[in-house]
């Protein structure tokens, strides 16, 4: 009996304890979040605690204890500022071990944390973004630590160390884009889904407005990066350099696909298309693998050769094949260009594809203002309903503003001119049918559309 009631003295003991202690982390916990938003120093000084005595008790100990080390980061220099840093690397670690679900990606983070503070070498960077990379591809998911990664290996070849060669400045950029792409297809998804909403004439809710907001700068942060890394690839791959680069490779690899298809992309991309290599290896490529983008640079070879016919075929047997949106809408882009300086229409209808199968395609909405900016004189009775065609125009300027947060400079100034070509105040209000604010004017050509004269 008196065991028994020792254990349960024991315990009785323990739960108090534990309660006790459990309230202190909770009080801590408390302390340090409104001390990291007032930006006061002694956040650290609670987190400090927390790691020691409750590191295991809410993750929210590592959400606003990064912030409190980055605080002290930010008001340190020199020995101490490094200190802090490699702090933080330390603090990413116990992230992990303690919530691992909710802290996945440490070498990544702790490779950009040594880059953006500009602490360390750069191979120790290197060598943790490379890890990485290479074993934790998944979770690899900074646009600035992709660029942070390619331009310190560019940089390495350019200074000649490690014996890095061309071809794998090529391989390592081809590689970084496709992870890009993967994150711009996820992203692309979640927002057209929020596009289509919104065009159903549904409102979004907070939360869906926030993720809306996410994505779109997310899907900003991807257009810099891969803007950013094409200025440093430019150096080193134009058309005079890439020619004879391929040309020198070819026979070795005229029946590898995956450089088949890299090579043809770059040749591509930088616009080297029209050198019969460029059809070489396209047809190299459809022969062994006839596959979606063979046939999507096939087609290419083909406008190239003329076959206006011919191209149209390869591309939307490309586009058929293909099973990811993003993808299928930028080869039914390109038939909407290659259309766009002979038939308009057709131009129109490909661009449409394009908005169908990707809502957030924002080029294709401004391919058909284009259309319909320079076709004033294709539809209209008089100069009034010619130049009322600039108001449609600058609606669909208006949709690839919504459609595309990265286009939307673009897309509003050009928006902005075609208005400004559009009657004025002075004409709709003189017209000799009198007033024209609010009255509708459909456009019988091949348009199809109307606009209603806006009151200005």
């Amino acid at each position: 009996m008196k065991t028994k009631l020792s254990l349960l003295f024991v315990t009785a003991i323990g739960l108090f304890a534990n309660a006790q202690n459990s309230e202190a982390c909770t009080e801590t916990l408390s302390l340090m979040a409104s001390s990291v938003k007032a930006k006061d120093p002694a956040g650290y000084d609670y987190l400090t605690t927390l790691r020691k005595d409750c590191p295991s008790f809410d993750k929210r100990v590592f959400s606003y204890g990064e912030f409190a080390i980055k605080q002290k980061i930010d008001n340190a220099t020199g020995a101490e500022k490094e200190k802090y840093v490699r702090d933080l690397m330390k603090f990413y670690e116990e992230a992990y071990k303690n919530f691992p679900q909710d802290n996945l990606g440490v070498n990544m983070k702790k490779g950009l944390t040594l880059f953006n503070y500009n602490v360390g070498t750069k191979e120790e960077i290197y060598a943790l973004l490379d890890k990485a990379f290479t074993s934790d591809l998944a979770n690899f998911d900074s646009t600035r630590a992709l660029y942070a990664y390619f331009e310190i290996f560019v940089k390495d070849y350019e200074a000649g160390n490690k014996g890095i060669e061309l071809q794998q400045v090529f391989d390592k950029y081809d590689d970084i884009l496709e992870k890009l792409a993967t994150q711009e297809k996820e992203y692309s998804s979640e927002k057209d889904v929020l596009i289509e909403k919104e065009e159903s004439g549904q409102t979004l809710d907070t939360k869906e407005a926030k993720a809306k907001a996410r994505v779109e700068a997310n899907l900003e942060d991807i257009v810099t990066v891969t803007s950013s890394m094409d200025a440093i690839i430019v150096k080193l791959s134009s058309c005079d350099k890439l020619i004879p680069f391929y040309q020198k490779s070819f026979e070795a690899n005229k029946t590898n696909k995956v450089w088949l298809l890299r090579a043809a992309d770059r040749l591509e991309a930088k616009g080297c298309d029209e050198d019969p290599l460029f059809g070489k290896i396209s047809e190299a490529l459809l022969k062994v693998d006839p596959s979606a983008p063979a046939y999507e640079k096939q087609g290419i070879v083909e406008y190239q050769k003329k076959n206006i016919a011919k191209a149209v075929e390869y591309l939307n047997k490309a586009a058929d094949m293909y099973t990811e949106n993003t993808k299928k809408a930028n080869v039914y882009m390109k038939v909407a260009t290659i259309y766009s300086k002979s038939n308009k229409s057709q131009a129109r209808n490909y661009a449409k594809k394009a908005i169908q199968v990707k809502p957030s395609y924002g080029k294709a909405y401004l391919l058909i203002a284009q259309l319909y900016g320079s076709s004033i004189n294709d539809c209209g009775k008089d100069q009034f309903e010619k130049r009322a065609m600039y108001w449609l125009a600058a609606q669909y300027c208006d949709k690839a503003a919504a459609a595309d947060s990265s286009l939307r400079g673009t897309a509003s100034s050009t928006a902005s001119r075609y208005r400004a070509s559009a009657p004025s105040k002075s004409e709709i209000f003189s017209h000799p049918d009198g007033n024209m604010s609010g009255k509708r004017i459909a456009f019988n050509c091949w348009v199809g559309e109307s606009v209603t004269v806006p009151t200005l």
